[in-house]
């Protein structure tokens, strides 16, 4: 399967979800800074289970942090443009 599509997937089961509106906010800047790899892996895991997606809205915003420190111009470049995510990333 072509990878892009499961970061499609991935959108799209978050954004048809029952999550809060911080924690798809979480999800798409996670969206916007994870790799192919990445997006396979987790949507492989958040499709199984409500249960599961919820597991790992819980970590998230850890899991974007370390995200921050390994690619910081994609971060300084998000977070310049979209005030949204400043709430949420306190």
């Amino acid at each position: 399967m072509n990878k892009n599509n499961y970061k499609q997937k991935l959108t799209h089961l978050v954004f048809n979800s029952n999550l809060d509106g911080n924690q798809k906010l979480l999800w798409q800047l996670f969206l916007k800074l994870a790799d192919p790899e990445e997006d396979e892996a987790v949507y492989e895991a958040a499709s199984e289970s409500e249960k599961n997606l919820l597991l790992l809205s819980r970590y998230l915003q850890e899991k974007i942090w370390d995200m921050k420190e390994k690619n910081k111009e994609a971060w300084d470049k998000i977070i310049d443009s979209e005030e949204e995510y400043a709430d949420i990333l306190k």
